[in-house]
């Protein structure tokens, strides 16, 4: 007799700016899927998820329409609601990352974390637009790889030859926003100091809790 379990389930949440495309679909119906296989086996099974409503590609759409990043992201919410209910899957909760519930929660954990010394702050240089007065994500910068010379490639990554960066290192980059070179500005940013759990994680991880090949890539 299997004995019951309680599982919460989630899959990767659809970002604001746009309506729900295959991938997006392929994955929430596989997941619905599992979770009603699960359910039928006797375990009690909470398949949350949500609009994801922050971040660049927010911002740039709704510029780009004309709305507030609020407008963009509720009629987007609305619309993200009814596709995947068309699609037959059936979320206990789908709701929004931009919910006074989950910002007050973030801050709450953020608040915690920083009060015990797991929150460092350090100034960087990053690229930033002036004509669109913002900073870039390593994607929204272009150019030609330092390495093999292929044109026009992301920030990070060749898609080419495969090589690693930064945007610093482009050759000739370009803003993907306003098509202008980028200048360097510093920013402060803040980081979670991972290594204050190291112990933890590698005992939790070590301990069965993870598929054998997730342990492997994270090298346990």
């Amino acid at each position: 007799m299997t004995t019951s379990r309680s599982i919460l389930v989630t899959s990767a949440l659809p970002y604001a700016n746009g309506p729900i495309h295959l991938g997006h679909a392929l994955e929430y119906i596989q997941t619905d899927i599992w979770v009603r296989f699960q359910r039928l086996r006797g375990h009690k099974v909470v398949y949350v998820c949500a609009s994801d409503a922050h971040g660049t590609p927010i911002m740039l759409s709704a510029r780009k329409e004309g709305l507030t990043p609020e407008e963009l992201v509720a009629g987007y919410h609305e619309q993200h609601d009814r596709e995947l209910a068309g699609l037959q899957v059936e979320f206990d909760n789908f709701y929004t990352t931009h919910s006074p519930e989950n910002r007050e929660l973030v801050e709450r954990i953020y608040e915690a974390l920083d009060g015990a010394g797991h929150i460092t702050r350090r100034t960087i240089d990053q690229a930033y637009d002036e004509q669109e007065q913002m900073f870039l994500p390593d994607r929204y910068v272009r150019g030609t790889c330092p390495n093999c010379g292929a044109p026009d490639q992301s920030g990070d990554n060749c898609e080419n030859c495969g090589a690693s960066y930064t945007p610093r290192d482009l050759i000739n980059p370009l803003s993907v926003i306003s098509g202008k070179p980028p200048v360097r500005r510093e920013s402060e940013h803040f980081f979670f100091r991972l290594e204050n759990f190291e112990q933890e994680l590698r005992e939790y991880i070590a301990g069965g809790h993870v598929h054998s090949a997730v342990a492997a890539k994270l090298g346990m």
